[in-house]
């Protein structure tokens, strides 16, 4: 499992901008062509729960990826399942969002995408 987190990983830099970009490109899109009852609320909650779970994600992570008592084995499934899950999940409602012609947002699209990053950034601090 390292190995195949290790190659996900691979290269830092690309695997913290190309989701982070994604992510706002879709919230960008959503501010241009969505019409949601709730687009406002939409608007101003999405970037803070961006932030605040890409802290929190990288946190969690990061805290047991320093702490001697995890096993690597637990770490390195908790990452890939997490990456899955979250990817899984953000390229579901993200091609949804499409296909709905922008209509259908979701703040999980974003959220998904950051977690990505946040995982990537943690993983970047484990010893090799």
């Amino acid at each position: 499992m390292r190995k195949l987190l290790d190659i996900m990983f691979e290269n830092k830099k690309l695997s913290l901008i190309v989701p982070t970009a994604i992510a706002l490109l879709m919230y960008l899109l959503f501010i241009l062509f969505g019409t949601a009852e709730d687009k406002t609320n939409l608007m101003i909650v999405t970037p803070i729960v961006s932030v605040i779970g890409f802290f929190g994600i990288f946190l969690v992570i990061f805290v047991q990826v320093k702490n001697s008592m995890c096993p690597e084995w637990f770490l390195n499934l908790f990452e890939l399942l997490s990456t899955v899950i979250f990817g899984v999940y953000a390229i579901i409602w993200a091609l949804s969002f499409i296909i709905s012609g922008f209509q259908n947002f979701n703040v999980g699209i974003c959220l998904g995408f950051i977690a990505y990053s946040a995982i990537s950034l943690a993983h970047s601090k484990r010893a090799k």
